[in-house]
């Protein structure tokens, strides 16, 4: 009778505990001393400044001729450190393969990769990445509250690099706009999925060029 009420015992606290265990918190914000968070800026200036030449010099540049002209650079936030991530890659399970609707009608083949999930304030958010086939780079779409605004309505996009230890730096400062926010008729973007849409303001990475034609 003792066993069976200690037996009794364990049961009901081993179903307590796994009542009560939750998922763990997705990773929040980077944390980078002051060394680590001065390296991290210059390298964006740099990175930026290396962006901009590539408009103003490449034969391929998204810019139409009428902007090349006294062109001076991207409009970007400022930096913001809260909005950079260093996350796992939770690799997709099976292979698939689906349709991304272009901003003209048309649809692109794209591989889903994995997801990665992240904090931002009290929220868990989670985003698809997405892959093309034959190529190890992962691409990011995503909406958030600014497009419309001071940002492409049709959403930004993020490249993202796997690392050794299977994660992946989200650093939404390096957010872009999709070519067709420069020239709609010379390019044709993918828009980003309906469910890659994120709750909140992003107020990182890149801003509407005004003066580009949409």
């Amino acid at each position: 009778m003792q066993q069976r009420a200690i037996v009794g015992l364990v049961l009901v606290t081993l179903a307590l505990a796994m009542s009560g265990c939750g998922s763990d918190p997705a990773p929040g914000p980077l944390e980078m001393d002051a060394a680590e968070l001065e390296r991290w800026e210059i390298a964006l200036v740099e990175w930026r400044i290396e962006k901009n030449e590539g408009f103003m010099q490449s034969a391929d540049s998204p810019l139409p001729e009428n902007l090349r002209d006294g062109f001076e650079g991207l409009d970007y936030y400022f930096p913001e450190s809260t909005l950079r991530y260093q996350v796992p890659l939770e690799k997709a399970a099976m292979a698939e393969t689906v349709q991304l609707a272009k901003r003209k009608g048309d649809e692109s083949a794209y591989e889903v990769r994995g997801t990665v999930h992240f904090r931002h304030g009290d929220q868990d958010l989670a985003l698809t990445v997405y892959g093309s086939s034959g190529d190890d780079a992962l691409w990011l779409p995503f909406y958030d509250k600014t497009n419309g605004e001071s940002t492409y309505g049709g959403g930004r996009y993020l490249d993202l690099e796997l690392q050794a230890d299977g994660t992946v730096e989200v650093d939404f400062n390096k957010a872009y706009n999709p070519f067709c926010a420069y020239d709609a008729e010379r390019w044709n973007c993918t828009l980003p999925p309906a469910e890659n849409t994120l709750p909140m303001r992003v107020e990182a990475g890149e801003k509407l060029l005004t003066s580009a034609g949409h």
